[in-house]
């Protein structure tokens, strides 16, 4: 019986997927919508369930599966002797603080708990732009730090290739396995990232090159708020999306064959 119950739930299953390539194809292709799912189609069908799955852990996993159990001060200490044996992990370290130091005096100076320290108003404002002026140059150079590689993974998302997915996988998918339309869901995170960067740029070059009080108030928030909302949406979209969710190894082994035996029937 269970071996009858398996037999007819992978048959469901192939009927199902057959049933959605179907539905593709008869697609109204003049829509750009239509169209975009074609190509997403095309793309998850093309190499996508044939290359192999990353099956190293994260160094978020590796904290998740630490703090799951009762708290091991040792482990801890020699992960964090481990991770700041890494250079650039000490200046990600030095950003952080510098960030934090001056996200906490420019809340003190908004919400007025240092007028009496800085009882002139003039003094404040210029305290004001200067911490102001060193967040903008934080996060300009971070993004500077970082574009290079979300234009990179850009590339490989528009390429497809097989060690491309394999790189993608490993820095967008939890636990670095295949997920159902994995290259739709990884175009829209990595297009949040890189808008995030434009974003970061527009707006430090709105704070460098006008005065505080020539600038475009409307144009500085929007900027602000791309800049911040792009990679929250992004970070949120790749932990509920497929991309950052468990599926069953077994239907995702049956549902790339069917995917592989259409890919060949559609070159034949």
């Amino acid at each position: 019986m269970r071996s009858q119950r398996e037999v007819e739930s992978n048959e469901n299953s192939q009927s199902s997927i057959h049933r959605r390539l179907k539905s593709i194809n008869s697609d109204n292709l003049d829509s750009p919508s239509a169209k975009f799912h074609q190509i997403a189609d095309r793309r998850d069908d093309q190499f996508s369930p044939t290359v192999p799955s990353s099956s190293n852990l994260h160094l978020r996993q590796r904290i998740t599966k630490l703090f799951s159990r009762k708290l091991d001060w040792p482990a801890i200490r020699k992960m964090c002797k481990e991770w700041f044996k890494n250079p650039m992990n000490i200046v990600f370290f030095t950003w952080i603080v510098c960030v934090v130091v001056s996200s906490v005096i420019m809340l003190l100076l908004i919400t007025g708990a240092l007028n009496h320290a800085i009882p002139n108003k003039s003094q404040r404002d210029t305290w004001n732009e200067v911490i102001n002026q060193i967040l903008n140059v934080l996060f300009t150079l971070l993004c500077l730090y970082q574009h290079p590689q979300r234009l990179s993974h850009f590339n490989f998302v528009m390429r497809w290739r097989p060690e491309d997915i394999f790189r993608l996988r490993k820095a967008y998918c939890k636990n670095g396995t295949y997920k159902p339309n994995e290259w739709t869901h990884m175009m829209v995170v990595v297009v949040l990232l890189n808008l995030n960067c434009f974003a970061q740029y527009a707006l430090c070059g709105l704070n460098l090159g006008y005065k505080r009080s020539e600038r475009p108030a409307i144009v500085v928030g929007i900027c602000s708020f791309v800049a911040v909302l792009a990679p929250a949406i992004a970070g949120v979209y790749c932990t509920h999306s497929p991309l950052g969710k468990d599926y069953d190894t077994k239907l995702e082994d049956n549902e790339a064959q069917v995917r592989k035996t259409a890919v060949k029937s559609k070159q034949c």
